[in-house]
């Protein structure tokens, strides 16, 4: 099972590295303890919705941004990911979707 908390975590940490922040940087930024960006980086703690908001501001993204994790998933979450997606198409979107894979993949 995805852990979300984890997810988000990584995102926060690319992002702040993408922004050359050390933690404390990015904490100051946003008003809050440095343990606690390390705890949310780490998973074990999960910011509030204002929280949420004021990191996206900080580094420079669209709060949803902190979502779109699902390329860090682990690989048997991944490979199950795409075979319910698989799963749902007809046979000329399976049909295009194999021309897709096929051009960018082998």
């Amino acid at each position: 099972m995805t852990n979300i908390k984890k997810l988000f975590g990584l995102k926060i940490k690319e992002y702040r590295k993408k922004n050359n922040l050390t933690q404390a940087q990015l904490a100051e930024r946003v008003s809050i303890d440095g343990k606690h960006i390390s705890c949310i980086e780490s998973g074990k703690n999960f910011p509030s919705p204002d929280l949420i908001g004021r990191l996206a501001d900080a580094l420079g993204v669209e709060p949803k941004t902190f979502f779109e994790f699902y390329y860090l998933q682990n690989v048997p979450d991944l490979k199950s990911d795409i075979t319910k997606m698989l799963d749902t198409l007809n046979e000329s979107e399976l049909a295009l979707t194999h021309k897709y894979i096929r051009t960018f993949i082998i």
